[in-house]
């Protein structure tokens, strides 16, 4: 051994690397330390703000669910008021035609225990009376058609006669009577047309 290796002896020297991000044991005791790890800041913002909209966008989805709950509640209670309209409506329609059919069962047993034709007849011309004056009452006209032109809007040609040539497309006879609700065509008047020879 020469003096090289008593020099190299005498100058050993050791390395202590303190960079304590590189040793694991200290990065567990500084993360029990601290609770948990540490974030830049910038993605902690980022964190706050996603955390603040998912909060806000829950707000909404409830929100939206309570006003669609709330439409659906007044859906469903206007859908019932109206059906209690339409029964009212359907009850006050009805009324004036039970008091007819009242009276054509009076006329029919009247008609079975004397079996009189006049008595017949008079009774019958009152129940039409009586519904007529019941379905004025409702707005529902009759059409009139003697002598008019023939309308395809307002009725409806059953029959066709052969006539001169000033009568052409005039109304003949009615057949059948129709009638109207304002200006809607509830029933074409069924009628006999004239047709030039």
């Amino acid at each position: 051994m020469g003096l090289r290796d008593k020099d190299s002896e005498k100058k050993k020297f050791s390395v202590h690397d303190r960079r304590f991000w590189l040793d694991e044991d200290n990065l567990d005791k500084l993360a029990a330390e601290q609770g948990e790890k540490r974030v830049p800041t910038y993605v902690e913002q980022l964190q706050q703000q996603l955390e603040e909209k998912n909060r806000t966008l829950q707000e909404y989805i409830q929100a939206h669910k309570e006003s669609v709950s709330d439409m659906d509640d007044v859906r469903k209670r206007l859908e019932d008021d109206l059906q209690r309209r339409l029964d009212i409506e359907k009850g006050r329609l009805v009324e004036p035609f039970i008091e007819v059919l009242d009276n054509l069962k009076r006329l029919h047993v009247a008609c079975s225990n004397t079996g009189g034709a006049a008595e017949l007849e008079q009774g019958m011309l009152l129940v039409i009376k009586q519904l007529e004056e019941q379905l004025a009452r409702l707005g529902i006209e009759p059409l009139d058609t003697s002598g008019q032109r023939f309308d395809p809007n307002t009725m409806e040609a059953m029959m066709t006669e052969e006539v001169d040539a000033g009568r052409d497309g005039m109304v003949i006879e009615e057949i059948r009577p129709g009638y109207r609700l304002g200006d809607r065509v509830v029933r074409p008047a069924g009628v006999k047309v004239g047709v030039s020879r």
